[in-house]
């Protein structure tokens, strides 16, 4: 969607949809810390913090990214051209946690109860972020196109060619999917499958998760991150249009990666909270399924759009994010038993109110 010009002054349809989200997300933030017995002025610093820290380590986070590209045009105005648009979502989460850090350094409390309260408001912005974004923008969240994806003439049985299957129903007549939620049109007026709405809908759902969770500091944030990346790991591989991929890697993509990572990084973090005595055991135990379960997402990643796995190539996409999504569960469950060793609240073991 274009810009609005009102004489000299330029709006974006995508900012002026978000500011005031973002608005009510900080108004939701400042309840919740009210609630949760923080200090006053925690939310506020919060806000002053979290705005300007989210918007550059967003947009510099998606810079590190295309690096390759900036080195390659030498042209490195990217870096201060905001206004061209690239900002990195797990760049923004990272700046929120900079916030909240900053923020329980001021003011003398827990970086983790601070960001705990802000899960739930940060679970609802992505969702009507990734929606407004896939509305507004060609090929922003979109997944493989409709005719591709039911392509029926690996049927012929004259030029049978299982590799281009793609899903396991063979649809003639797919026009019901024509329409959004299920699809949106791309640059070439082709209908896409919309993965942006699969992605806001588990951003809610670990919203209600999370804001029923009851863990110690730092619980929530921590639950966030392994739902976030289990989830997002699937989602991701389902995306055909606009996808950032590591520098001068271009099969690799780079949310998965740093879902790894952020998992990785889960892990560790527990592991601190763990009796010496108890980390060694508990680690080797998390990750002896988080490695395998990873080599099946890494398989199911290059067998499933991109047939690179000769062995399995005739394997539709839709088994193979089915397989890649089993495997996510099993990651995501394998961090989850360490996470509740290192937060769960102990009077009663409950994890969830009622």
């Amino acid at each position: 969607m274009e810009p609005i010009r009102l004489g000299s002054l330029t709006l974006y349809p995508f900012g002026l949809l978000m500011a005031p989200l973002i608005l009510g997300a900080l108004v939701l933030i400042a309840y919740s810390m009210k609630k949760a017995g923080l200090k006053n002025g925690t939310a506020s610093w919060f806000a002053v913090l979290s705005i300007p820290l989210c918007f550059v380590c967003g947009h510099l986070g998606y810079c590190v990214f295309i690096v390759d590209q900036m080195i390659g045009s030498e042209d490195f105005g990217m870096l201060i051209r905001v206004r061209e648009g690239g900002f990195l979502l797990w760049g923004a989460l990272a700046g929120g946690l900079l916030a909240a850090l900053l923020t329980g350094k001021i003011t003398g409390q827990p970086t983790g109860r601070i960001s705990d309260r802000t899960i739930v408001a940060a679970c609802l912005l992505i969702a009507a972020g990734r929606i407004i974004c896939g509305l507004i923008f060609k090929d922003q969240g979109t997944g493989m196109t409709l005719e591709d994806w039911f392509n029926t003439e690996w049927m012929d049985p004259e030029e049978a060619d299982y590799t281009n299957r793609f899903s396991l129903f063979a649809l003639e007549n797919y026009s019901f999917f024509e329409r959004f939620p299920f699809a949106v049109q791309n640059y070439y007026e082709e209908w896409c499958w919309a993965v942006f709405v699969p992605e806001a809908l588990w951003a809610c759902v670990i919203a209600l998760i999370t804001g029923r969770c009851r863990a110690k500091d730092g619980g929530r944030t921590t639950l966030f991150l392994i739902l976030y990346s289990c989830g997002q790991i699937v989602l991701e591989a389902m995306l055909r249009g606009e996808v950032l991929h590591l520098p001068w890697l271009g099969f690799v993509r780079a949310n998965q990666v740093l879902c790894a990572i952020a998992l990785v990084a889960v892990i560790c973090v527990c592991l601190k909270h763990l009796q010496k005595e108890e980390r060694g055991r508990t680690a080797l135990i998390c990750f002896a399924q988080v490695i395998p379960a990873t080599g099946i997402v890494v398989a199911m990643e290059f067998a499933a759009l991109e047939k690179k796995i000769s062995l399995i190539e005739t394997w539709p996409a839709d088994v193979c994010f089915l397989i890649m999504g089993l495997a996510c569960l099993w990651m995501g469950l394998a961090v989850h038993r360490l996470w509740k060793k290192a937060y769960a609240l102990h009077s009663g073991n409950t994890l969830v109110e009622s």
